[in-house]
């Protein structure tokens, strides 16, 4: 019974944690909630993290402590035979003896630490265990400035669909009632069959669309819970709207230059490691210490008596050590200083390439307000065609066909009004996070 009601208890509470629901009314705080959940931030803390533990060994491998510890416990079971003249055993001389030397138990512990003084390529290391620290801080603002475009990208999108498919319901109306007018003018006599179902027609496109629309607005929330990793069975919502009201400022400059600087630091990560494959050929000065105690018996091992007490030596000394070069350390000498002048090339077309984005962007901006200007403009007057072609219609001046002709051009401009605001919002807040995130 007692299991049965944890069971229940843990179905509630993940049916409960399924049905969670977040609501979002504006950009800033859909990037808040990727900066903290989305898999792109995650990766991003642990890159830094990485570099740092990197940069951490890099200081430690200056000294390159060594302490390595060797205990032996050996068990001579032969030991071996040598042969000395006879005479100095008191034998006759021209003969040898056969003796044998040494003892059968051999205990030996030897502790002999070492460090590096002087060590030119694990000085150099650390300089470019700093820039990588630096580059992957860069490269991650690069990561995070991709994930808020497309976030940005997909935030107007979901705003210009509701929208859409606000308008789109409300035109549905408006078709209803050319549809009874039509319906009615039919029953009368003073209007043809074909104009009914044009009425009818008109009426299912536009169902059809609110359809249409209403599968793509669940695709971009998907693609958002996606982008911030939300799960799938949570539900989110967008509350915000675009403010027409709002005067659309002039093109604001754009300064990023995340792109040039992460080129930068590649550019110098490659010279410090062509500088370090040079320097690991220089010798290396350490200073060395042993401290060994050893015991031999003939008795056994860790043999208690006083004729054979545990021995110590110990010695100091320094060593100057250097690789002979050889065919790998050549090559990878000669491969550094090939991707230096590569990193340099790239470094020189990111420069230009940063720029000309930056550029592209203002332009892109620019373009954004006059096509929403035109699309505003065309709207106004698509409606009061509309209008105009209703009273035509009621005077019976024009057909019906007419009149659905200036409702569809009418429609078609509003929707692109709509989308032409969400473009323009897009484009605002990706300047905003390319100055931002520099």
């Amino acid at each position: 019974m007692n299991r049965l009601l944890v069971l229940l208890g843990l179905c509630i509470s993940f049916s409960s944690f399924g049905q969670k629901e977040l609501n979002w009314s504006n950009l800033d705080s859909v990037f808040v909630y990727a900066d903290q959940n989305s898999s792109v931030s995650k990766a991003n803390a642990q890159q830094i993290l990485l570099a740092r533990y990197e940069k951490l060994a890099s200081v430690a491998n200056i000294i390159n402590l060594r302490s390595p510890v060797a205990f032996n416990l050996t068990n001579n079971t032969q030991l071996p035979v040598s042969f000395i003249p006879s005479n100095l055993l008191g034998g006759p001389p021209g003969t040898f003896r056969e003796i044998t030397l040494g003892q059968e138990y051999v205990s030996n512990l030897n502790i002999t630490p070492q460090i590096d003084i002087i060590n030119l390529g694990a000085w150099s290391r650390v300089r470019s265990a700093e820039l990588n620290q630096e580059f992957t801080l860069e490269n991650n603002q690069l990561s995070r400035k991709t994930l808020f475009e497309s976030i940005a990208a997909t935030f107007y999108n979901i705003l210009s669909l509701q929208e859409q498919i606000e308008i789109t319901r409300k035109n549905a109306l408006a078709t209803d009632t050319l549809l009874n007018i039509v319906n009615d003018k039919y029953a009368q006599g003073l209007v043809r069959k074909q104009d009914v179902n044009d009425a009818m027609v008109n009426k299912i496109n536009l169902e059809d669309k609110i359809n249409q629309l209403s599968l793509s607005l669940d695709q971009q929330y998907t693609s958002l819970k996606i982008l911030c990793d939300v799960p799938v069975t949570t539900k989110v919502s967008l509350t915000g709207k675009m403010n027409y009201a709002d005067l659309i400022p002039a093109a604001p400059p754009v300064s990023s230059q995340l792109q040039f600087k992460a080129s930068v630091l590649q550019s110098e990560m490659a010279k410090a490691d062509l500088r370090t494959n040079r320097l690991l050929n220089m010798p290396v000065l350490s200073l060395l210490y042993s401290h060994s105690d050893y015991q031999n018996s003939n008795e056994k091992f860790f043999d208690e008596n006083k004729n054979n007490p545990w021995l110590t030596t110990v010695y100091f000394g320094a060593k100057i050590s250097m690789n002979l070069p050889d065919i790998n350390q050549i090559v990878n000498a000669r491969n550094s200083k090939v991707s230096y002048k590569l990193a340099q090339i790239t470094m020189e077309h990111t420069k230009i390439q940063n720029d000309g984005n930056n550029t592209e962007l203002q332009m892109d901006y620019e373009k954004g307000i006059s096509q929403l200007a035109a699309s505003k403009e065309v709207w106004k007057l698509k409606e009061e065609n509309y209008r105009m072609a209703r009273n035509q219609y009621d005077q019976s001046v024009i057909p019906f066909d007419k009149v659905l002709l200036a409702f569809t051009d009418m429609e078609g401009a509003r929707l692109s009004y709509s989308a032409a605001m969400a473009n323009i919002e897009f484009l605002k807040s990706k300047i905003d996070i390319n100055n931002k995130l520099n």
